[in-house]
Protein backbone atom coordinates (compact mmCIF):
# COMPACT_ATOMS: atom_id res chain seq x y z
CA UNK A 1 0.00 0.00 0.00
CA UNK A 2 0.95 3.46 -0.65
CA UNK A 3 2.11 5.60 1.95
CA UNK A 4 0.46 8.66 0.59
CA UNK A 5 -2.79 6.51 0.67
CA UNK A 6 -2.31 6.24 4.50
CA UNK A 7 -2.44 10.19 4.97
CA UNK A 8 -5.22 12.75 4.88
CA UNK A 9 -4.53 15.01 2.01
CA UNK A 10 -6.85 17.91 3.58
CA UNK A 11 -5.15 17.82 7.10
CA UNK A 12 -1.85 16.53 6.88
CA UNK A 13 -2.40 13.99 9.10
CA UNK A 14 -2.54 10.08 9.50
CA UNK A 15 -5.62 8.45 8.66
CA UNK A 16 -4.87 5.90 11.69
CA UNK A 17 -5.40 7.94 15.15
CA UNK A 18 -3.23 6.20 17.08
CA UNK A 19 -0.11 6.66 14.89
CA UNK A 20 -0.89 10.11 14.74
CA UNK A 21 -0.13 10.43 18.05
CA UNK A 22 2.46 8.11 17.88
CA UNK A 23 3.87 11.45 15.26
CA UNK A 24 3.17 13.76 17.52
CA UNK A 25 4.93 12.60 20.67
CA UNK A 26 7.97 11.60 18.22
CA UNK A 27 8.13 15.43 16.73
CA UNK A 28 7.98 16.76 20.48
CA UNK A 29 10.69 14.53 21.63
CA UNK A 30 13.00 15.60 19.24
CA UNK A 31 12.34 19.06 19.31
CA UNK A 32 11.31 19.53 22.68
CA UNK A 33 13.90 21.62 23.63
CA UNK A 34 12.93 24.14 20.84
CA UNK A 35 10.09 24.85 22.86
CA UNK A 36 12.08 26.92 25.57
CA UNK A 37 13.39 29.03 22.77
CA UNK A 38 10.36 29.58 20.86
CA UNK A 39 8.51 31.12 24.37
CA UNK A 40 11.79 33.40 25.30
CA UNK A 41 11.51 34.27 21.54
CA UNK A 42 7.55 35.20 21.84
CA UNK A 43 8.02 36.91 25.33
CA UNK A 44 10.71 39.11 24.05
CA UNK A 45 8.57 39.94 20.82
CA UNK A 46 5.86 40.98 23.39
CA UNK A 47 8.01 42.86 24.84
CA UNK A 48 9.14 45.12 22.11
CA UNK A 49 5.87 45.02 20.82
CA UNK A 50 4.61 46.20 24.66
CA UNK A 51 7.21 49.28 23.63
CA UNK A 52 5.95 50.17 20.62
CA UNK A 53 2.78 50.51 21.79
CA UNK A 54 3.48 52.78 24.55
CA UNK A 55 5.49 54.45 22.23
CA UNK A 56 2.72 54.99 19.27
CA UNK A 57 0.27 56.35 21.82
CA UNK A 58 2.90 58.97 23.32
CA UNK A 59 3.76 60.05 19.98
CA UNK A 60 0.64 60.71 18.72
CA UNK A 61 -0.44 62.81 21.74
CA UNK A 62 2.69 65.01 21.59
CA UNK A 63 1.41 65.56 17.85
CA UNK A 64 -2.25 66.41 19.40
CA UNK A 65 -3.75 63.71 17.70
CA UNK A 66 -7.11 62.78 18.47
CA UNK A 67 -8.42 58.68 17.86
CA UNK A 68 -11.69 57.55 18.41
CA UNK A 69 -12.74 55.69 21.38
CA UNK A 70 -12.64 52.16 19.25
CA UNK A 71 -9.10 52.64 18.20
CA UNK A 72 -8.18 53.47 21.94
CA UNK A 73 -10.28 50.75 23.32
CA UNK A 74 -7.78 48.80 20.40
CA UNK A 75 -4.77 49.98 21.81
CA UNK A 76 -5.38 49.67 25.48
CA UNK A 77 -6.12 46.17 24.26
CA UNK A 78 -3.03 45.31 22.76
CA UNK A 79 -0.83 46.84 26.11
CA UNK A 80 -2.67 44.32 27.80
CA UNK A 81 -2.74 41.64 25.59
CA UNK A 82 1.02 41.87 25.57
CA UNK A 83 1.06 42.18 29.19
CA UNK A 84 -1.09 38.84 29.57
CA UNK A 85 1.06 36.97 26.52
CA UNK A 86 4.38 37.90 28.47
CA UNK A 87 3.47 35.93 31.71
CA UNK A 88 1.52 33.20 29.58
CA UNK A 89 5.06 32.29 27.75
CA UNK A 90 6.55 32.83 31.23
CA UNK A 91 4.36 30.21 32.43
CA UNK A 92 4.98 27.69 29.66
CA UNK A 93 8.56 27.92 29.74
CA UNK A 94 8.81 27.27 33.50
CA UNK A 95 6.29 24.40 33.12
CA UNK A 96 6.16 20.86 33.02
CA UNK A 97 6.92 18.72 29.62
CA UNK A 98 3.43 17.60 29.57
CA UNK A 99 2.01 20.97 30.20
CA UNK A 100 4.08 22.10 27.23
CA UNK A 101 3.15 19.11 24.57
CA UNK A 102 -0.69 19.81 25.74
CA UNK A 103 -1.09 23.58 25.55
CA UNK A 104 2.40 24.79 23.93
CA UNK A 105 1.21 25.09 20.89
CA UNK A 106 -2.11 26.25 21.69
CA UNK A 107 -1.37 29.29 23.77
CA UNK A 108 1.18 30.54 21.23
CA UNK A 109 -1.38 30.16 18.42
CA UNK A 110 -3.93 32.14 20.72
CA UNK A 111 -2.05 34.93 21.68
CA UNK A 112 0.02 35.41 18.34
CA UNK A 113 -3.89 35.87 16.32
CA UNK A 114 -5.04 37.74 18.98
CA UNK A 115 -2.38 40.07 18.59
CA UNK A 116 -2.07 39.67 15.04
CA UNK A 117 -5.40 40.43 13.95
CA UNK A 118 -6.23 43.70 16.27
CA UNK A 119 -3.08 45.06 15.16
CA UNK A 120 -4.05 44.87 11.71
CA UNK A 121 -7.89 46.35 12.74
CA UNK A 122 -6.29 49.14 14.34
CA UNK A 123 -3.92 50.02 11.08
CA UNK A 124 -7.15 49.57 8.96
CA UNK A 125 -9.71 51.69 10.65
CA UNK A 126 -6.81 54.75 11.83
CA UNK A 127 -6.78 57.68 10.43
CA UNK A 128 -5.63 56.84 6.61
CA UNK A 129 -2.73 60.46 7.32
CA UNK A 130 -1.29 58.32 10.11
CA UNK A 131 -0.52 55.42 8.08
CA UNK A 132 0.90 56.83 4.73
CA UNK A 133 3.73 54.36 2.99
CA UNK A 134 6.34 57.29 3.07
CA UNK A 135 5.80 57.11 7.29
CA UNK A 136 7.58 54.17 6.70
CA UNK A 137 4.78 52.42 9.18
CA UNK A 138 5.46 48.81 8.64
CA UNK A 139 1.54 48.03 8.04
CA UNK A 140 2.28 48.99 4.43
CA UNK A 141 5.22 47.11 3.68
CA UNK A 142 4.86 43.63 2.52
CA UNK A 143 6.93 42.26 5.69
CA UNK A 144 4.00 43.05 8.08
CA UNK A 145 1.44 40.45 6.38
CA UNK A 146 4.56 38.30 5.92
CA UNK A 147 5.77 38.18 8.93
CA UNK A 148 2.40 36.88 10.14
CA UNK A 149 2.44 33.88 7.74
CA UNK A 150 5.78 32.89 8.84
CA UNK A 151 5.09 33.21 12.54
CA UNK A 152 2.32 31.16 12.64
CA UNK A 153 3.83 28.48 10.09
CA UNK A 154 7.05 27.97 12.59
CA UNK A 155 4.27 27.73 15.98
CA UNK A 156 1.49 26.70 14.63
CA UNK A 157 1.53 22.83 14.86
CA UNK A 158 -2.35 22.32 13.89
CA UNK A 159 -4.57 20.33 11.12
CA UNK A 160 -3.31 21.71 8.02
CA UNK A 161 -6.77 22.83 6.87
CA UNK A 162 -7.11 24.52 10.11
CA UNK A 163 -3.47 26.33 10.00
CA UNK A 164 -4.77 27.46 6.84
CA UNK A 165 -7.98 28.95 8.09
CA UNK A 166 -6.21 30.51 10.74
CA UNK A 167 -3.36 32.14 8.24
CA UNK A 168 -6.55 33.54 5.59
CA UNK A 169 -8.14 35.41 9.13
CA UNK A 170 -4.82 36.99 10.22
CA UNK A 171 -3.21 37.46 6.53
CA UNK A 172 -6.02 38.94 4.88
CA UNK A 173 -6.26 41.88 7.46
CA UNK A 174 -2.66 42.43 7.29
CA UNK A 175 -2.86 42.44 3.70
CA UNK A 176 -5.87 45.01 3.37
CA UNK A 177 -4.63 48.38 4.42
CA UNK A 178 -1.57 47.85 2.74
CA UNK A 179 -3.75 47.31 -0.12
CA UNK A 180 -5.86 49.55 0.70
CA UNK A 181 -4.55 52.63 3.11
CA UNK A 182 -1.30 52.01 1.26
CA UNK A 183 -2.03 52.31 -2.58
CA UNK A 184 -0.01 49.01 -2.93
CA UNK A 185 -0.79 48.00 -7.06
CA UNK A 186 -1.96 44.88 -8.12
CA UNK A 187 1.81 43.58 -9.25
CA UNK A 188 3.25 44.51 -6.05
CA UNK A 189 0.40 42.88 -3.88
CA UNK A 190 0.75 39.77 -6.12
CA UNK A 191 4.59 39.86 -6.56
CA UNK A 192 5.51 40.67 -2.65
CA UNK A 193 3.24 39.23 -0.93
CA UNK A 194 0.20 37.36 -2.38
CA UNK A 195 3.20 34.85 -4.46
CA UNK A 196 5.82 34.70 -1.65
CA UNK A 197 2.70 33.28 0.91
CA UNK A 198 1.48 30.99 -1.22
CA UNK A 199 4.36 29.52 -1.61
CA UNK A 200 5.65 29.83 2.18
CA UNK A 201 2.17 27.61 2.62
CA UNK A 202 2.98 25.31 0.22
CA UNK A 203 6.21 24.95 1.52
CA UNK A 204 4.65 23.61 4.90
CA UNK A 205 2.09 21.46 3.31
CA UNK A 206 4.78 19.68 1.70
CA UNK A 207 6.91 19.33 4.56
CA UNK A 208 3.85 18.55 6.95
CA UNK A 209 3.33 15.31 4.17
CA UNK A 210 7.06 14.55 3.86
CA UNK A 211 7.51 14.26 7.84
CA UNK A 212 5.10 11.95 8.05
CA UNK A 213 6.24 10.01 5.24
CA UNK A 214 9.71 9.89 7.07
CA UNK A 215 8.14 9.06 10.52
CA UNK A 216 5.91 6.21 9.03
CA UNK A 217 9.24 4.38 7.27
CA UNK A 218 11.68 5.29 10.55
CA UNK A 219 8.80 3.89 12.65
CA UNK A 220 8.18 0.78 10.56
CA UNK A 221 11.86 -0.10 10.60
CA UNK A 222 12.61 0.41 14.40
CA UNK A 223 9.17 -1.60 15.18
CA UNK A 224 11.09 -4.20 12.77
CA UNK A 225 14.01 -4.15 14.32
CA UNK A 226 12.89 -4.40 17.45
CA UNK A 227 10.80 -7.73 16.09
CA UNK A 228 13.98 -9.21 15.14
CA UNK A 229 16.67 -7.79 17.90
CA UNK A 230 15.01 -6.40 20.48
CA UNK A 231 15.00 -3.30 22.27
CA UNK A 232 18.26 -3.19 23.71
CA UNK A 233 20.23 -4.46 20.72
CA UNK A 234 18.07 -2.61 18.39
CA UNK A 235 18.52 0.97 20.89
CA UNK A 236 22.45 -0.07 20.78
CA UNK A 237 22.26 -0.08 16.52
CA UNK A 238 20.86 3.24 16.30
CA UNK A 239 23.04 4.31 18.83
CA UNK A 240 26.53 3.04 16.96
CA UNK A 241 24.69 3.57 13.38
CA UNK A 242 24.60 0.20 13.04
CA UNK A 243 28.19 -1.20 13.57
CA UNK A 244 28.68 -2.53 17.23
CA UNK A 245 32.29 -3.54 17.31
CA UNK A 246 33.63 -6.97 18.76
CA UNK A 247 34.69 -6.39 22.14
CA UNK A 248 35.66 -8.92 25.16
CA UNK A 249 33.09 -8.87 27.77
CA UNK A 250 32.55 -11.00 31.13
CA UNK A 251 28.78 -12.06 30.48
CA UNK A 252 26.27 -14.45 31.70
CA UNK A 253 25.02 -16.75 29.12
CA UNK A 254 22.33 -19.15 29.51
CA UNK A 255 20.82 -21.78 27.77
CA UNK A 256 17.11 -22.88 27.99
CA UNK A 257 15.33 -26.09 26.35
CA UNK A 258 12.10 -28.07 26.12
CA UNK A 259 12.19 -31.50 28.07
CA UNK A 260 11.22 -34.19 25.36
CA UNK A 261 10.41 -31.53 22.59
CA UNK A 262 10.71 -34.06 19.80
CA UNK A 263 8.51 -36.41 21.07
CA UNK A 264 6.16 -33.20 22.11
CA UNK A 265 5.80 -31.75 18.28
CA UNK A 266 5.86 -35.21 16.68
CA UNK A 267 2.63 -35.54 16.16
CA UNK A 268 1.22 -31.89 15.62
CA UNK A 269 1.29 -30.33 12.86
CA UNK A 270 3.55 -27.72 11.55
CA UNK A 271 1.07 -24.86 12.33
CA UNK A 272 -0.08 -26.43 15.91
CA UNK A 273 3.57 -26.75 16.50
CA UNK A 274 4.01 -22.81 15.53
CA UNK A 275 1.45 -21.48 17.67
CA UNK A 276 3.06 -23.95 20.47
CA UNK A 277 6.54 -22.65 20.05
CA UNK A 278 5.51 -18.92 19.87
CA UNK A 279 3.07 -19.11 23.32
CA UNK A 280 6.21 -20.06 24.71
CA UNK A 281 8.80 -18.38 23.39
CA UNK A 282 6.60 -15.12 23.97
CA UNK A 283 6.01 -15.83 27.62
CA UNK A 284 9.64 -16.87 28.25
CA UNK A 285 10.92 -13.68 26.46
CA UNK A 286 8.63 -11.52 29.14
CA UNK A 287 10.82 -13.00 31.65
CA UNK A 288 14.10 -12.88 30.17
CA UNK A 289 13.10 -8.74 28.78
CA UNK A 290 12.08 -8.29 32.55
CA UNK A 291 16.29 -9.47 33.28
CA UNK A 292 17.31 -7.35 31.06
CA UNK A 293 18.37 -10.32 28.98
CA UNK A 294 19.02 -10.39 25.24
CA UNK A 295 18.23 -13.19 23.29
CA UNK A 296 20.66 -14.11 21.02
CA UNK A 297 19.25 -17.17 18.92
CA UNK A 298 16.31 -19.42 19.07
CA UNK A 299 17.62 -22.94 17.57
CA UNK A 300 14.92 -24.92 17.45
CA UNK A 301 13.15 -25.19 20.62
CA UNK A 302 16.17 -23.63 22.43
CA UNK A 303 16.40 -20.16 23.52
CA UNK A 304 19.90 -18.44 24.10
CA UNK A 305 20.65 -15.74 26.16
CA UNK A 306 23.54 -12.82 26.97
CA UNK A 307 23.30 -11.06 30.24
CA UNK A 308 25.42 -8.47 30.73
CA UNK A 309 25.71 -7.02 26.99
CA UNK A 310 25.34 -4.71 24.55
CA UNK A 311 24.45 -3.07 27.70
CA UNK A 312 26.28 -3.82 30.74
CA UNK A 313 24.46 -5.01 33.63
CA UNK A 314 25.27 -4.75 37.70
CA UNK A 315 25.38 -8.51 38.85
CA UNK A 316 24.40 -10.21 35.59
CA UNK A 317 24.84 -13.89 36.94
CA UNK A 318 22.21 -13.09 39.48
CA UNK A 319 19.88 -11.65 36.86
CA UNK A 320 20.47 -14.33 34.56
CA UNK A 321 19.57 -17.17 37.99
CA UNK A 322 16.24 -14.80 38.94
CA UNK A 323 15.17 -14.85 35.22
CA UNK A 324 15.71 -18.88 35.38
CA UNK A 325 13.64 -19.51 37.63
CA UNK A 326 11.01 -16.75 37.01
CA UNK A 327 10.82 -18.76 33.58
CA UNK A 328 9.86 -22.00 35.36
CA UNK A 329 7.40 -20.38 37.15
CA UNK A 330 5.92 -18.59 34.05
CA UNK A 331 5.94 -21.68 32.05
CA UNK A 332 3.54 -23.42 35.13
CA UNK A 333 1.21 -21.23 34.77
CA UNK A 334 1.30 -21.72 31.00
CA UNK A 335 0.68 -25.24 31.45
CA UNK A 336 -2.54 -24.12 33.12
CA UNK A 337 -3.11 -21.79 30.21
CA UNK A 338 -2.87 -25.01 28.12
CA UNK A 339 -5.13 -27.25 30.37
CA UNK A 340 -8.26 -25.16 30.08
CA UNK A 341 -7.96 -24.47 26.67
CA UNK A 342 -7.07 -28.27 26.10
CA UNK A 343 -4.16 -27.29 24.20
CA UNK A 344 -2.10 -29.90 26.76
CA UNK A 345 -4.06 -32.80 25.17
CA UNK A 346 -1.06 -33.02 22.08
CA UNK A 347 1.26 -34.11 24.94
CA UNK A 348 -1.16 -35.32 27.53
CA UNK A 349 -2.50 -38.23 24.92
CA UNK A 350 1.16 -39.83 24.41
CA UNK A 351 1.95 -39.75 28.09
CA UNK A 352 3.62 -36.55 28.77
CA UNK A 353 1.95 -34.58 31.80
CA UNK A 354 2.81 -31.33 31.15
CA UNK A 355 5.56 -29.04 29.12
CA UNK A 356 9.11 -27.98 31.46
CA UNK A 357 12.28 -26.76 30.73
CA UNK A 358 16.25 -27.07 31.43
CA UNK A 359 18.48 -24.33 31.86
CA UNK A 360 22.31 -24.01 32.03
CA UNK A 361 24.13 -20.80 33.41
CA UNK A 362 27.71 -19.91 33.15
CA UNK A 363 29.66 -17.09 33.02
CA UNK A 364 32.96 -15.27 31.63
CA UNK A 365 34.67 -13.23 28.99
CA UNK A 366 33.32 -13.63 25.65
CA UNK A 367 33.93 -11.96 22.52
CA UNK A 368 30.65 -9.92 21.73
CA UNK A 369 29.59 -8.05 18.91
CA UNK A 370 28.48 -7.81 15.13
CA UNK A 371 30.32 -10.98 13.18
CA UNK A 372 29.64 -12.34 9.57
CA UNK A 373 30.43 -11.34 6.02
CA UNK A 374 30.37 -7.75 4.59
CA UNK A 375 26.90 -8.14 3.37
CA UNK A 376 25.44 -10.08 6.23
CA UNK A 377 26.11 -9.22 9.82
CA UNK A 378 24.29 -11.04 13.39
CA UNK A 379 25.02 -9.98 16.83
CA UNK A 380 26.74 -12.90 18.13
CA UNK A 381 29.10 -14.44 20.82
CA UNK A 382 31.66 -16.73 20.21
CA UNK A 383 33.87 -18.32 23.12
CA UNK A 384 34.14 -21.56 25.47
CA UNK A 385 31.47 -19.88 28.06
CA UNK A 386 29.09 -21.08 25.23
CA UNK A 387 29.94 -24.11 25.01
CA UNK A 388 29.92 -24.67 28.75
CA UNK A 389 26.22 -23.75 28.84
CA UNK A 390 25.20 -25.23 26.50
CA UNK A 391 26.97 -28.37 27.84
CA UNK A 392 25.43 -27.57 31.36
CA UNK A 393 21.58 -27.49 29.84
CA UNK A 394 22.22 -30.71 28.76
CA UNK A 395 23.95 -32.13 31.91
CA UNK A 396 20.43 -31.06 33.76
CA UNK A 397 19.31 -34.79 32.14
CA UNK A 398 21.99 -37.03 33.61
CA UNK A 399 21.48 -35.01 36.98
CA UNK A 400 17.58 -35.14 36.34
CA UNK A 401 17.34 -30.98 37.95
CA UNK A 402 16.23 -28.36 35.75
CA UNK A 403 18.50 -25.22 36.53
CA UNK A 404 22.70 -26.34 36.36
CA UNK A 405 24.62 -24.03 37.02
CA UNK A 406 28.67 -23.58 36.95
CA UNK A 407 31.44 -23.09 39.68
CA UNK A 408 31.74 -19.40 38.19
CA UNK A 409 27.75 -18.69 38.85
CA UNK A 410 27.81 -20.02 41.91
CA UNK A 411 30.68 -18.07 43.74
CA UNK A 412 28.50 -14.97 42.96
CA UNK A 413 25.42 -16.65 44.50
CA UNK A 414 23.92 -14.22 47.32
CA UNK A 415 22.45 -15.29 50.82
CA UNK A 416 18.99 -15.20 48.64
CA UNK A 417 20.39 -18.29 46.61
CA UNK A 418 23.23 -19.59 48.56
CA UNK A 419 21.35 -22.40 50.43
CA UNK A 420 19.20 -23.08 47.37
CA UNK A 421 22.10 -24.31 45.63
CA UNK A 422 22.59 -28.23 45.47
CA UNK A 423 26.33 -29.81 44.26
CA UNK A 424 24.86 -32.32 42.07
CA UNK A 425 28.35 -33.60 41.35
CA UNK A 426 31.59 -33.77 38.34
CA UNK A 427 31.56 -33.45 34.90
CA UNK A 428 34.64 -32.95 32.23
CA UNK A 429 34.70 -30.43 30.18
CA UNK A 430 37.03 -30.35 26.73
CA UNK A 431 39.63 -28.00 27.00
CA UNK A 432 40.12 -28.47 30.91
CA UNK A 433 42.43 -30.83 32.86
CA UNK A 434 40.49 -31.05 36.45
CA UNK A 435 36.62 -31.94 36.28
CA UNK A 436 34.27 -29.25 36.57
CA UNK A 437 31.62 -29.00 39.50
CA UNK A 438 28.09 -28.41 38.77
CA UNK A 439 25.40 -27.08 41.20
CA UNK A 440 21.78 -27.04 40.47
CA UNK A 441 19.23 -24.07 41.81
CA UNK A 442 16.27 -25.60 43.61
Amino acid sequence: MDIKSKINKVTCTFLDPELENEYKKSEWTREKSKTAYIMLSLAFLATIGLIIEFGTQTRWESMGIEYSPPIALMGNWLIFSHFVNISLYLYVLFSSDEFKFKYADKIASLTLSNVFIFVSLRALFSPAERYLPESMSLYFYPVWPLFTVVLICAVMKFKFNHLLIIICCIFFPALYPFVVKGGAGLVDTLGFVIFPAIYLIFTVYQSQIKSRISFYYENLLSKGLRKYFGESLTNQLIKDEGKINAETRWVTISFTDINKYSTIIEKMSPEIAVKFLNEYFTRMHKVIKKYNGVILNYIGDSIMVIYGAPNNIKNHEISALKAAIEMKSELKELNESWNKNEFSRYWKNIGIDEVTCRTGLHCGNLIIGNMGSDDLLQYSAIGDVVNIAARLETVNKEFSTEIAISEEIYATLTDEFINKAKLEGEINLKGRSQKTNVYSIN
